[in-house]
């Protein structure tokens, strides 16, 4: 029997996140998951992202934790141009092995 990638079935997002976190920095989230299984990362079920801003060259600069849990992972990805930063969120995306979901911690 094939085994399922993690994060690889349909995606949804929770209307918390929709109302926090702007689309394209949504989709930004999802390629980094993308992008780390393509380099062969074994990922964990739930991926969590926390999202900041940073000051570079007098220009604020979204800045993306994404850790997880089994194994211990962790890596930090900064990304100019985004238009409207999300500062101070956490957005936690769980393949429930039928589905895929990012949600906020409290909507959970």
């Amino acid at each position: 029997m094939e085994t399922r990638k993690l994060f690889s079935s349909d995606r949804y997002v929770t209307r918390g996140v929709h109302e926090v976190v702007p689309f394209e920095l949504q989709l930004l989230l999802w390629s980094i998951l993308e992008k780390r299984q393509v380099r062969g990362e074994q990922l964990d079920y739930l991926q969590v992202f926390e999202l900041s801003a940073e000051w570079v060259d007098g220009e604020p600069v979204q800045k993306v934790v994404n850790r997880q849990e089994q194994p211990f992972q962790q890596e930090v990805f900064y990304v100019d141009h985004i238009e409207n930063l999300a500062i101070g969120v956490t957005v936690w995306i769980i393949d429930s092995g039928e589905y895929s979901t990012a949600i906020l911690p409290e909507e959970y």
